[in-house]
């Protein structure tokens, strides 16, 4: 836990606020100050910590302390990014993408630049877009020349917004950097034309260094077209400049770019006296490049002369100082590497100890704020915690409650809804067909004969023993749907079943003059007896009922190793495909199966269904039209 501090944060903003001038007028004193600003802000929990990372990488840019600017760049980006201070990180983009450019890793640079080419975009600011997209064409021209063209635009649109928005500065920087494209491309006119610009905005604001790139660019651009004098009066142009900023070391390159257009010119005497001039230079720079480059130029100013023995003598220091060129280079690159790691390692090494020492100051002042603090929390928890308990039990007990309500309430719901259900479909009709009898015997009871009186009495008892069925099979399923029928399964004999549910339609059989055959020899199943009595009763009952007259209702069994299987078949004249697919069904309709004499009221198949579903049986049926029907009853062994 880190106490806020606001006497730090005040000291931490009021240096921001001074650092931009601070770093124009003393910049040993900017470093000094951000370095202590930086402690501080890593004791009061990083304020401002990226802001100060990235104004650290400015104040050592302007030392020419690139390596360690650049580590500061980088530092502050993740800071930056968590702050969300997109001014800032725009340009923190941007120096971290110019030290990346200046150590020849381009890549990376050019990963940073287009960051920040985005968030100026993004921002409307528009001097800082145009620096980036300089940077950009920079990043990606140094990095493969043959991709001039593809950085061309880049520099174009810099020097657009940069003339739009009056930045002089970033205008010569962009017209010197797209110069070095056209002359690369051969287009002479248009270097020319922006070098003249680049000049002339120069002049302008007595910018000497920028003269000075200016008049060497527009020097090479004369050199490669051939135009020797001129590139020569231009490379004086640049050696005045030089002169005026005391620039004494980029001499060097005057002396040398004007040895090599004299000897364009053959002119090699004066030649060599400049190529004499660059190598004391280069002497005093102990630069093996600097080294090969003069005596190159020198072995061909001799070598135009005639001179063999200096042109040879010429020839061999180049060659030597080429080997010794690429040993440095050779031993630059494995002393870079040996460097940046002896840096990193020393760089974490500090920056543990610093937190170790900041952890430790931590642990020291706040130990007892730390106790205070997990009391009180352990004490809010456990109230928390309790009621969150007593709310969430009450919520379960609640919740438990209003389902069983729920579940109840929907069980009567759609026992009521099938009960409406089956009474509007299967009860209207025989109750109708019953007092339709019973009005026309009322009406033909005086003038009917004998044989019409007993054949009137015949079939009102058929029709009152179909309502009795009915009503029977209707109060059976509903007290099945309500869970009022007691299920009490045990280990019964299936012939006894059969013998108790013929003996309930023998008068049916007989008046049909039907035969019922029972195949069955002792077989046991595990059910509940009297509900399985009342599905055999209601197959038996239909297989009578849909039977032709003198036929045979026959009874077997086909035993399983966990299941007895009964079938009952009839001779009746069977069932239509699309009539069997209405069987057990309560949203179908099977009043208009079978032949025209008799009609099935649909309820006793539903309460068939239902009991055998109970009893973890299984009924089925086949049926064939014109033949009959079979009806299967699945029942487990016990």
């Amino acid at each position: 836990m880190v106490a806020q501090d606001f006497k730090s944060e005040k000291t931490i903003n009021d240096l921001l606020i001074a650092l931009p001038t601070l770093l124009k007028t003393d910049r040993e004193a900017s470093i000094l100050k951000i370095n202590d600003a930086l402690r501080l802000s890593e004791r009061n929990g990083h304020y401002k910590f990226g802001q100060l990372c990235y104004w650290m990488g400015e104040s050592l840019l302007s030392h020419s302390r690139y390596d360690s600017a650049g580590q500061f760049y980088q530092k502050s980006i993740p800071y930056l990014e968590k702050e969300q201070d997109e001014a800032i990180l725009g340009r923190a983009y941007i120096g971290a993408g110019y030290v990346l450019n200046f150590q020849t890793r381009f890549t990376e640079a050019l990963a940073f630049d287009l960051k920040a080419e985005k968030i100026f975009r993004k921002l409307n600011d528009q001097r800082m877009l145009a620096r980036s997209l300089k940077r950009i064409g920079d990043d990606v021209y140094y990095h493969d020349d043959s991709r001039a063209q593809e950085a061309l635009p880049y520099y174009q649109e810099s020097i657009a917004i940069s003339q739009a928005e009056k930045d002089t500065l970033n205008s010569i920087r962009a017209l010197n950097a797209i110069v070095s494209i056209y002359t690369e491309t051969q287009e002479y006119a248009r270097a020319d034309s922006a070098m003249a610009d680049a000049i002339r905005l120069g002049e302008l604001i007595k910018c000497y260094r920028c003269l000075a790139i200016s008049y060497s660019q527009w020097g090479i651009n004369d050199h490669k077209q051939g135009k020797f004098e001129s590139a020569i009066a231009k490379y004086k142009k640049e050696f005045e400049m030089n002169k005026r900023l005391g620039a004494d070391y980029d001499q060097f390159f005057v002396f040398q770019n004007i040895a090599e257009a004299l000897i364009g010119l053959k002119r090699y005497d004066e030649a060599l006296t400049y190529s004499e001039q660059s190598l004391k230079i280069a002497q005093s720079d102990v630069s093996w490049k600097h080294h090969y480059d003069a005596y190159k130029a020198r072995y061909q100013a001799l070598k135009g002369k005639g001179d063999a023995a200096g042109a040879l003598l010429a020839y061999e220091k180049q060659m030597q100082f080429r080997d010794s060129l690429f040993s440095e280079e050779k031993e630059k690159i494995l002393g870079g590497l040996r460097t940046t790691y002896d840096l990193e390692r020393k760089e974490l090494q500090i920056a543990d100890l610093e937190k170790q020492n900041i952890i430790n100051e931590l642990e020291a002042t706040t130990a007892r704020q730390w106790q205070i603090g997990l009391i009180v929390f352990l004490v809010l928890l456990s109230v928390v915690v309790a009621v969150l308990n007593n709310r969430y039990r009450l919520k379960q007990r609640t919740a438990k409650v209003l389902d069983e309500k729920n579940s109840e309430l929907q069980k009567l719901n759609g026992f009521k809804d099938r009960m409406f259900a089956v009474i509007s479909h299967d009860l209207r009709n025989p109750v109708n067909a019953f007092s339709m009898l019973m009005e026309s015997l009322h009406q033909n009871v005086q003038h009917a004969t004998k044989e019409e009186l007993q054949e009137f009495l015949q079939s009102t008892l058929q029709s009152a023993r179909d309502l009795q069925s009915l009503l029977n099979n209707l109060l059976e399923w509903a007290l099945v749907q309500i869970g009022r029928l007691p299920y009490q399964p045990q280990t019964i004999k299936l012939s006894e079943v059969i013998s108790e549910s013929s003996s309930h339609v023998e008068l049916m059989a007989d008046q049909k003059k039907i035969k019922i055959t029972n195949e069955t020899n002792g077989e046991i199943i595990f059910a509940d007896k009297a509900m399985i009595t009342i599905v055999v009763r209601n197959i038996l009952s239909n297989a009578i009922k849909f039977s032709n007259v003198s036929s045979c209702v026959n009874i077997s069994v086909k035993e399983s190793a966990n299941t007895i299987k009964m079938a009952i078949r009839d001779q009746g004249m069977g069932m239509m495909p699309e009539e069997l697919n209405k069987l057990f069904k309560q949203e179908e309709s099977t009043q208009d199966i079978g032949n025209s004499l008799e009609k099935g009221a649909g309820i006793g198949l539903l309460l068939c269904k239902d009991l055998m579903d109970k009893n973890n049986g299984r009924i089925s049926v086949e049926s064939v039209q014109g033949e009959g029907s079979v009806f299967y009853l699945e029942l487990p062994k016990p």
